[in-house]
Protein backbone atom coordinates (compact mmCIF):
# COMPACT_ATOMS: atom_id res chain seq x y z
CA UNK A 1 0.00 0.00 0.00
CA UNK A 2 2.84 2.15 0.92
CA UNK A 3 4.67 1.30 -2.57
CA UNK A 4 1.27 2.17 -4.72
CA UNK A 5 0.80 5.59 -2.39
CA UNK A 6 4.21 6.77 -3.46
CA UNK A 7 3.49 6.00 -6.86
CA UNK A 8 0.34 8.07 -7.02
CA UNK A 9 2.43 10.80 -5.03
CA UNK A 10 4.68 10.82 -7.98
CA UNK A 11 2.27 11.07 -10.44
CA UNK A 12 0.05 13.60 -8.92
CA UNK A 13 3.50 16.10 -8.53
CA UNK A 14 4.15 15.23 -12.18
CA UNK A 15 1.03 16.38 -13.44
CA UNK A 16 1.14 19.30 -11.49
CA UNK A 17 4.37 20.32 -13.42
CA UNK A 18 2.06 19.99 -16.63
CA UNK A 19 1.30 23.58 -18.15
CA UNK A 20 -1.07 23.65 -21.47
CA UNK A 21 -0.26 26.22 -24.27
CA UNK A 22 -1.63 25.84 -27.94
CA UNK A 23 1.25 27.89 -28.83
CA UNK A 24 3.51 25.14 -28.18
CA UNK A 25 3.93 22.11 -30.88
CA UNK A 26 3.66 19.92 -28.06
CA UNK A 27 0.28 21.68 -25.89
CA UNK A 28 1.58 20.43 -22.71
CA UNK A 29 5.24 20.81 -21.25
CA UNK A 30 6.62 20.05 -17.83
CA UNK A 31 7.60 23.26 -16.26
CA UNK A 32 8.95 22.37 -12.58
CA UNK A 33 8.62 26.68 -12.03
CA UNK A 34 5.03 26.70 -12.50
CA UNK A 35 4.04 24.47 -10.25
CA UNK A 36 1.02 25.11 -8.03
CA UNK A 37 0.59 22.55 -5.16
CA UNK A 38 -2.08 24.80 -3.69
CA UNK A 39 -4.42 24.21 -6.92
CA UNK A 40 -3.88 20.71 -7.19
CA UNK A 41 -4.46 20.10 -3.30
CA UNK A 42 -8.20 22.09 -4.25
CA UNK A 43 -8.75 19.53 -7.16
CA UNK A 44 -7.91 16.85 -5.20
CA UNK A 45 -10.43 17.85 -2.28
CA UNK A 46 -13.25 18.78 -4.35
CA UNK A 47 -12.82 15.01 -6.11
CA UNK A 48 -12.28 13.11 -2.69
CA UNK A 49 -15.06 15.00 -1.54
CA UNK A 50 -17.65 13.76 -4.01
CA UNK A 51 -16.01 10.31 -4.45
CA UNK A 52 -16.97 9.93 -0.39
CA UNK A 53 -20.23 11.18 -0.90
CA UNK A 54 -20.53 8.38 -3.43
CA UNK A 55 -19.18 5.94 -1.39
CA UNK A 56 -21.37 6.83 1.70
CA UNK A 57 -24.65 6.94 -0.85
CA UNK A 58 -23.87 3.43 -2.55
CA UNK A 59 -23.60 2.31 0.79
CA UNK A 60 -26.66 3.82 2.54
CA UNK A 61 -28.87 2.75 -0.81
CA UNK A 62 -27.21 -0.44 -0.72
CA UNK A 63 -28.05 -1.77 2.97
CA UNK A 64 -32.06 0.19 2.47
CA UNK A 65 -32.12 -2.40 -0.33
CA UNK A 66 -34.91 -4.70 0.04
CA UNK A 67 -33.21 -7.89 -0.40
CA UNK A 68 -31.12 -7.34 2.42
CA UNK A 69 -32.55 -8.24 5.69
CA UNK A 70 -31.62 -6.77 8.89
CA UNK A 71 -30.68 -9.84 11.32
CA UNK A 72 -28.83 -7.69 14.05
CA UNK A 73 -29.76 -5.18 16.50
CA UNK A 74 -32.82 -6.41 15.40
CA UNK A 75 -34.47 -9.32 12.95
CA UNK A 76 -36.58 -8.17 9.55
CA UNK A 77 -39.07 -10.03 7.82
CA UNK A 78 -38.22 -12.23 5.36
CA UNK A 79 -35.33 -14.60 6.97
CA UNK A 80 -35.16 -18.08 6.01
CA UNK A 81 -32.57 -20.78 6.55
CA UNK A 82 -33.24 -24.43 6.53
CA UNK A 83 -29.58 -25.01 8.45
CA UNK A 84 -29.40 -21.93 10.72
CA UNK A 85 -31.55 -19.41 12.80
CA UNK A 86 -31.16 -15.73 12.65
CA UNK A 87 -30.14 -15.97 16.26
CA UNK A 88 -27.34 -18.62 16.29
CA UNK A 89 -25.54 -16.23 13.19
CA UNK A 90 -26.53 -13.11 15.35
CA UNK A 91 -24.57 -15.10 18.43
CA UNK A 92 -21.25 -16.17 16.50
CA UNK A 93 -21.30 -12.95 14.80
CA UNK A 94 -21.00 -10.90 17.77
CA UNK A 95 -19.03 -13.66 20.32
CA UNK A 96 -16.53 -13.79 17.20
CA UNK A 97 -16.20 -9.72 17.03
CA UNK A 98 -16.48 -9.37 20.36
CA UNK A 99 -12.91 -11.73 20.66
CA UNK A 100 -11.45 -9.44 17.61
CA UNK A 101 -12.45 -6.49 19.61
CA UNK A 102 -14.49 -5.20 17.20
CA UNK A 103 -18.15 -3.86 17.35
CA UNK A 104 -20.53 -4.56 15.07
CA UNK A 105 -23.18 -2.28 14.07
CA UNK A 106 -25.49 -4.25 11.86
CA UNK A 107 -25.43 -7.60 10.49
CA UNK A 108 -27.50 -8.57 7.50
CA UNK A 109 -28.57 -11.37 5.68
CA UNK A 110 -28.96 -11.32 1.75
CA UNK A 111 -30.71 -14.11 -0.34
CA UNK A 112 -28.61 -15.54 -3.14
CA UNK A 113 -27.79 -19.07 -4.83
CA UNK A 114 -23.97 -17.69 -5.05
CA UNK A 115 -21.59 -18.46 -1.81
CA UNK A 116 -20.55 -15.19 -0.38
CA UNK A 117 -19.99 -12.96 2.76
CA UNK A 118 -18.71 -9.28 2.75
CA UNK A 119 -18.28 -6.61 5.05
CA UNK A 120 -17.53 -2.93 5.14
CA UNK A 121 -16.95 0.19 7.86
CA UNK A 122 -17.25 3.83 7.38
CA UNK A 123 -17.54 6.30 9.82
CA UNK A 124 -21.32 6.83 11.15
CA UNK A 125 -22.39 4.41 8.96
CA UNK A 126 -20.86 1.45 11.10
CA UNK A 127 -19.80 -1.57 10.71
CA UNK A 128 -21.45 -3.85 8.63
CA UNK A 129 -21.43 -7.54 8.21
CA UNK A 130 -23.38 -9.54 5.50
CA UNK A 131 -24.00 -12.68 5.10
CA UNK A 132 -25.46 -14.76 1.40
CA UNK A 133 -27.99 -17.70 2.05
CA UNK A 134 -26.06 -20.42 -0.07
CA UNK A 135 -23.07 -19.91 2.14
CA UNK A 136 -25.36 -21.13 5.03
CA UNK A 137 -26.75 -24.24 2.81
CA UNK A 138 -23.24 -25.41 2.10
CA UNK A 139 -21.07 -24.73 5.27
CA UNK A 140 -21.08 -26.71 8.67
CA UNK A 141 -21.38 -24.26 11.85
CA UNK A 142 -17.47 -24.47 12.15
CA UNK A 143 -17.21 -23.50 8.81
CA UNK A 144 -20.03 -20.90 9.27
CA UNK A 145 -17.82 -19.33 11.66
CA UNK A 146 -14.72 -19.65 9.83
CA UNK A 147 -16.62 -17.44 7.23
CA UNK A 148 -17.84 -14.72 9.86
CA UNK A 149 -14.30 -14.64 11.79
CA UNK A 150 -13.08 -14.04 8.30
CA UNK A 151 -15.29 -11.00 7.71
CA UNK A 152 -14.83 -9.78 10.64
CA UNK A 153 -10.72 -10.30 10.22
CA UNK A 154 -11.22 -7.30 7.40
CA UNK A 155 -13.22 -4.87 9.80
CA UNK A 156 -10.50 -5.36 12.77
CA UNK A 157 -8.26 -4.75 10.05
CA UNK A 158 -9.70 -1.94 9.03
CA UNK A 159 -9.54 -2.83 4.82
CA UNK A 160 -12.85 -1.24 3.85
CA UNK A 161 -11.16 1.97 5.03
CA UNK A 162 -7.46 1.55 3.22
CA UNK A 163 -9.76 0.57 0.07
CA UNK A 164 -11.17 3.64 0.05
CA UNK A 165 -7.92 5.71 1.14
CA UNK A 166 -6.34 4.37 -1.60
CA UNK A 167 -8.91 4.95 -3.77
CA UNK A 168 -9.18 9.38 -3.92
CA UNK A 169 -5.79 9.73 -5.45
CA UNK A 170 -6.42 7.02 -8.05
CA UNK A 171 -8.96 8.90 -9.56
CA UNK A 172 -8.07 11.91 -9.16
CA UNK A 173 -5.19 10.85 -11.22
CA UNK A 174 -6.96 9.23 -14.00
CA UNK A 175 -9.23 12.49 -14.38
CA UNK A 176 -5.96 14.93 -14.69
CA UNK A 177 -4.85 12.53 -17.23
CA UNK A 178 -8.23 12.07 -18.99
CA UNK A 179 -7.98 16.12 -19.51
CA UNK A 180 -4.24 15.94 -20.52
CA UNK A 181 -5.69 13.84 -23.08
CA UNK A 182 -8.45 16.43 -24.45
CA UNK A 183 -6.20 19.23 -24.41
CA UNK A 184 -4.01 17.70 -26.63
CA UNK A 185 -6.43 16.22 -28.75
CA UNK A 186 -7.66 19.71 -29.36
CA UNK A 187 -4.59 20.73 -30.06
CA UNK A 188 -4.28 18.35 -32.63
CA UNK A 189 -8.07 19.31 -33.99
CA UNK A 190 -6.60 23.32 -34.31
CA UNK A 191 -3.53 22.22 -36.02
CA UNK A 192 -5.53 20.38 -38.83
CA UNK A 193 -8.63 22.62 -38.83
CA UNK A 194 -7.35 25.78 -37.58
CA UNK A 195 -3.59 26.32 -38.49
CA UNK A 196 -4.20 23.49 -41.50
CA UNK A 197 -0.72 22.17 -40.24
CA UNK A 198 -0.29 18.25 -40.31
CA UNK A 199 3.09 17.91 -39.17
CA UNK A 200 2.34 19.82 -36.11
CA UNK A 201 -1.22 17.59 -35.77
CA UNK A 202 1.42 14.42 -36.28
CA UNK A 203 3.85 15.68 -33.97
CA UNK A 204 0.86 16.80 -31.29
CA UNK A 205 -0.46 12.70 -32.41
CA UNK A 206 2.66 10.89 -31.13
CA UNK A 207 2.81 13.49 -27.91
CA UNK A 208 -0.73 11.98 -27.54
CA UNK A 209 0.29 8.30 -28.27
CA UNK A 210 3.90 8.85 -25.94
CA UNK A 211 1.69 10.55 -23.15
CA UNK A 212 -1.13 7.46 -23.28
CA UNK A 213 1.68 5.09 -23.05
CA UNK A 214 3.16 6.75 -20.37
CA UNK A 215 0.47 7.51 -18.38
CA UNK A 216 -1.15 4.02 -18.79
CA UNK A 217 2.59 2.09 -17.44
CA UNK A 218 2.27 4.13 -14.38
CA UNK A 219 -1.08 3.70 -13.51
CA UNK A 220 -0.79 -0.13 -14.73
CA UNK A 221 1.99 -0.35 -11.89
CA UNK A 222 0.36 1.49 -9.38
CA UNK A 223 -2.66 -0.90 -9.63
CA UNK A 224 -0.31 -4.22 -9.26
CA UNK A 225 0.62 -2.85 -5.90
CA UNK A 226 -2.82 -1.84 -5.22
CA UNK A 227 -4.04 -5.34 -6.08
CA UNK A 228 -1.06 -6.96 -4.08
CA UNK A 229 -2.35 -4.84 -0.89
CA UNK A 230 -5.80 -6.39 -1.53
CA UNK A 231 -4.74 -10.07 -2.41
CA UNK A 232 -2.37 -9.11 1.10
CA UNK A 233 -5.87 -8.25 2.98
CA UNK A 234 -7.54 -11.60 2.00
CA UNK A 235 -4.92 -13.58 3.30
CA UNK A 236 -4.52 -11.74 6.75
CA UNK A 237 -8.20 -12.08 7.09
CA UNK A 238 -7.83 -15.80 6.75
CA UNK A 239 -5.08 -16.41 9.18
CA UNK A 240 -7.23 -14.20 11.58
CA UNK A 241 -10.52 -16.72 11.06
CA UNK A 242 -7.99 -19.92 11.24
CA UNK A 243 -6.02 -18.37 14.32
CA UNK A 244 -9.69 -18.02 15.78
CA UNK A 245 -12.07 -20.80 14.57
CA UNK A 246 -9.24 -23.27 14.05
CA UNK A 247 -6.99 -24.10 10.67
CA UNK A 248 -9.27 -27.12 9.44
CA UNK A 249 -12.65 -25.02 9.50
CA UNK A 250 -10.96 -22.33 7.46
CA UNK A 251 -9.70 -24.53 4.70
CA UNK A 252 -13.15 -26.79 4.57
CA UNK A 253 -15.06 -23.22 4.45
CA UNK A 254 -12.72 -22.60 1.09
CA UNK A 255 -13.22 -25.97 -0.78
CA UNK A 256 -16.85 -25.80 0.15
CA UNK A 257 -17.22 -22.46 -1.52
CA UNK A 258 -14.48 -23.15 -4.28
CA UNK A 259 -16.65 -26.09 -5.29
CA UNK A 260 -19.68 -24.64 -5.46
CA UNK A 261 -18.29 -21.51 -7.51
CA UNK A 262 -17.11 -24.48 -9.58
CA UNK A 263 -20.61 -26.11 -10.41
CA UNK A 264 -22.04 -22.79 -10.72
CA UNK A 265 -19.47 -21.88 -13.25
CA UNK A 266 -19.60 -25.13 -14.95
CA UNK A 267 -23.34 -24.93 -15.33
CA UNK A 268 -23.10 -21.45 -16.60
CA UNK A 269 -19.86 -22.61 -19.71
CA UNK A 270 -23.01 -25.25 -20.18
CA UNK A 271 -25.70 -22.65 -21.08
CA UNK A 272 -23.50 -20.51 -22.72
CA UNK A 273 -23.21 -24.00 -25.14
CA UNK A 274 -26.58 -24.62 -25.17
CA UNK A 275 -27.05 -21.09 -26.38
CA UNK A 276 -24.73 -21.27 -29.01
CA UNK A 277 -27.05 -23.75 -30.80
CA UNK A 278 -29.34 -21.27 -31.54
CA UNK A 279 -27.19 -20.21 -34.50
CA UNK A 280 -29.50 -17.45 -35.38
CA UNK A 281 -29.39 -16.05 -31.61
CA UNK A 282 -33.51 -15.53 -32.07
CA UNK A 283 -33.47 -16.17 -28.28
CA UNK A 284 -29.98 -15.38 -26.49
CA UNK A 285 -29.84 -15.88 -22.80
CA UNK A 286 -29.85 -12.62 -20.72
CA UNK A 287 -27.79 -12.11 -17.91
CA UNK A 288 -31.68 -12.26 -15.66
CA UNK A 289 -32.68 -15.32 -17.33
CA UNK A 290 -29.10 -16.82 -16.77
CA UNK A 291 -29.95 -15.89 -12.90
CA UNK A 292 -33.05 -17.81 -12.87
CA UNK A 293 -31.25 -20.86 -14.38
CA UNK A 294 -28.50 -20.70 -11.36
CA UNK A 295 -31.52 -20.23 -8.83
CA UNK A 296 -33.28 -23.48 -10.43
CA UNK A 297 -29.45 -25.63 -9.81
CA UNK A 298 -30.05 -26.98 -6.13
CA UNK A 299 -28.84 -24.58 -3.43
CA UNK A 300 -26.76 -27.14 -1.81
CA UNK A 301 -24.82 -28.61 -5.25
CA UNK A 302 -21.44 -28.70 -5.07
CA UNK A 303 -20.75 -31.16 -7.91
CA UNK A 304 -19.55 -29.55 -11.29
CA UNK A 305 -20.31 -32.79 -13.00
CA UNK A 306 -24.02 -32.90 -11.23
CA UNK A 307 -24.08 -29.18 -12.99
CA UNK A 308 -23.37 -30.79 -16.41
CA UNK A 309 -25.99 -33.41 -16.30
CA UNK A 310 -28.45 -31.17 -14.90
CA UNK A 311 -27.93 -28.03 -17.46
CA UNK A 312 -30.25 -28.84 -20.57
CA UNK A 313 -32.78 -30.01 -18.58
CA UNK A 314 -32.46 -26.45 -16.13
CA UNK A 315 -32.34 -24.81 -19.89
CA UNK A 316 -35.29 -26.23 -21.40
CA UNK A 317 -37.36 -26.74 -18.37
CA UNK A 318 -36.84 -22.80 -17.43
CA UNK A 319 -37.84 -21.76 -20.93
CA UNK A 320 -40.91 -23.79 -21.42
CA UNK A 321 -42.39 -22.48 -18.04
CA UNK A 322 -41.68 -19.04 -19.39
CA UNK A 323 -43.37 -19.14 -22.42
CA UNK A 324 -46.30 -20.70 -20.14
CA UNK A 325 -45.83 -17.67 -17.82
CA UNK A 326 -45.80 -15.35 -20.39
CA UNK A 327 -47.57 -16.24 -23.60
CA UNK A 328 -50.11 -18.69 -22.19
CA UNK A 329 -48.77 -21.68 -23.74
CA UNK A 330 -50.74 -24.83 -22.39
CA UNK A 331 -48.26 -26.81 -21.48
CA UNK A 332 -48.37 -29.11 -17.25
CA UNK A 333 -45.35 -29.98 -15.53
CA UNK A 334 -45.96 -33.45 -16.65
CA UNK A 335 -45.71 -32.16 -20.28
CA UNK A 336 -43.17 -30.38 -20.18
CA UNK A 337 -40.78 -32.90 -18.28
CA UNK A 338 -41.55 -35.94 -20.92
CA UNK A 339 -41.03 -33.12 -23.55
CA UNK A 340 -37.69 -32.24 -21.73
CA UNK A 341 -36.16 -35.21 -20.63
CA UNK A 342 -35.02 -37.18 -23.84
CA UNK A 343 -34.48 -33.68 -25.44
CA UNK A 344 -31.63 -33.15 -22.59
CA UNK A 345 -30.53 -36.63 -23.18
CA UNK A 346 -29.66 -36.31 -26.90
CA UNK A 347 -28.02 -32.61 -25.56
CA UNK A 348 -25.86 -34.11 -23.35
CA UNK A 349 -24.73 -36.91 -25.91
CA UNK A 350 -24.02 -34.05 -28.47
CA UNK A 351 -22.33 -31.96 -25.90
CA UNK A 352 -19.90 -35.29 -24.53
CA UNK A 353 -19.08 -35.11 -28.54
CA UNK A 354 -18.11 -31.71 -28.68
CA UNK A 355 -15.49 -31.22 -25.55
CA UNK A 356 -12.41 -32.27 -25.92
CA UNK A 357 -10.54 -34.28 -23.41
CA UNK A 358 -7.60 -32.96 -21.67
CA UNK A 359 -5.20 -35.81 -20.91
CA UNK A 360 -4.09 -35.56 -16.74
CA UNK A 361 -0.37 -34.82 -17.41
CA UNK A 362 -1.33 -31.99 -19.53
CA UNK A 363 -4.33 -30.49 -17.35
CA UNK A 364 -3.63 -27.42 -15.75
CA UNK A 365 -5.81 -28.97 -12.51
CA UNK A 366 -4.68 -30.85 -9.77
CA UNK A 367 -7.24 -33.61 -8.89
CA UNK A 368 -7.66 -32.93 -5.31
CA UNK A 369 -10.25 -35.25 -4.85
CA UNK A 370 -7.37 -38.00 -3.96
CA UNK A 371 -6.67 -36.16 -1.04
CA UNK A 372 -10.16 -37.27 -0.02
CA UNK A 373 -10.23 -40.69 0.59
CA UNK A 374 -13.93 -40.81 1.89
CA UNK A 375 -15.24 -38.88 -0.56
CA UNK A 376 -17.65 -36.69 1.55
CA UNK A 377 -16.11 -33.80 -0.37
CA UNK A 378 -14.44 -32.23 2.93
CA UNK A 379 -10.76 -32.90 4.42
CA UNK A 380 -10.46 -34.50 8.02
CA UNK A 381 -7.34 -33.75 9.96
CA UNK A 382 -5.56 -36.90 8.38
CA UNK A 383 -6.09 -35.58 4.92
CA UNK A 384 -5.59 -32.18 4.70
CA UNK A 385 -1.71 -33.05 4.94
CA UNK A 386 -1.98 -35.43 1.66
CA UNK A 387 -3.87 -32.55 -0.12
CA UNK A 388 -1.30 -29.54 1.29
CA UNK A 389 1.66 -31.83 -0.38
CA UNK A 390 -0.54 -32.61 -3.35
CA UNK A 391 -0.65 -28.50 -3.91
CA UNK A 392 3.25 -27.59 -2.87
CA UNK A 393 3.93 -30.24 -5.68
CA UNK A 394 2.28 -28.51 -8.51
CA UNK A 395 3.14 -25.25 -8.38
CA UNK A 396 1.35 -24.31 -11.67
CA UNK A 397 -1.40 -26.22 -11.49
CA UNK A 398 -4.71 -24.78 -9.58
CA UNK A 399 -7.52 -26.70 -7.84
CA UNK A 400 -10.61 -25.50 -9.81
CA UNK A 401 -11.32 -24.72 -13.41
CA UNK A 402 -12.82 -21.31 -13.01
CA UNK A 403 -9.78 -19.78 -11.74
CA UNK A 404 -7.46 -21.28 -14.91
CA UNK A 405 -6.43 -18.00 -17.06
CA UNK A 406 -7.14 -15.60 -14.45
CA UNK A 407 -5.27 -12.66 -14.26
CA UNK A 408 -3.69 -12.19 -10.93
CA UNK A 409 -2.69 -8.50 -11.35
CA UNK A 410 -6.71 -7.91 -12.18
CA UNK A 411 -8.46 -9.30 -8.86
CA UNK A 412 -8.34 -8.82 -5.79
CA UNK A 413 -8.47 -12.02 -4.39
CA UNK A 414 -5.91 -15.18 -4.03
CA UNK A 415 -6.80 -18.08 -5.80
CA UNK A 416 -7.71 -20.91 -3.58
CA UNK A 417 -4.16 -22.67 -3.85
CA UNK A 418 -2.69 -19.66 -2.59
CA UNK A 419 -5.16 -19.25 0.73
CA UNK A 420 -4.75 -22.50 1.57
CA UNK A 421 -1.38 -22.54 1.28
CA UNK A 422 -0.72 -19.36 3.25
CA UNK A 423 -2.78 -21.03 5.73
CA UNK A 424 -0.59 -24.55 5.77
CA UNK A 425 2.96 -22.52 5.79
CA UNK A 426 1.65 -20.54 8.30
CA UNK A 427 0.31 -22.74 10.75
CA UNK A 428 2.96 -25.27 9.81
CA UNK A 429 1.19 -27.78 8.28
Amino acid sequence: MLVFLLIDALQILFVATLVFDDTFPTVVIIDPMKINPLNSLILFAIISLFQVFYIYSSALKMISNPSMIMMYPKLAEGFSSKRYSADELVKWTLAIAEESHVRISKIFFLKSPLPNAFTFSLPLIGSIVVIHSNTLDILEPDEMRAIIAHEIGHIRNNDSLVSIFAQLPAFFIDIVYLYVYIRIGLGIANALLVQFDPILAIIRIVILIGFFILSRVLITIAMIFIQRSSRAAELLADYHAASLIGVLPMINSLIRIGQRIEAISALIEEIRWLESQDTDRITPVSDMELALFIAQFPLDGIDESNARELAPYLFLTTRLKNMRKIYGVVFTDDQIDNAVRPAARELLVRRKLSRTKIPAEQSQLIDWHVADIDGDRRLSESEIGPLIELLRNNPSKMMFQNEIGMNIYAVGHPDFRRRILFIADTFEL
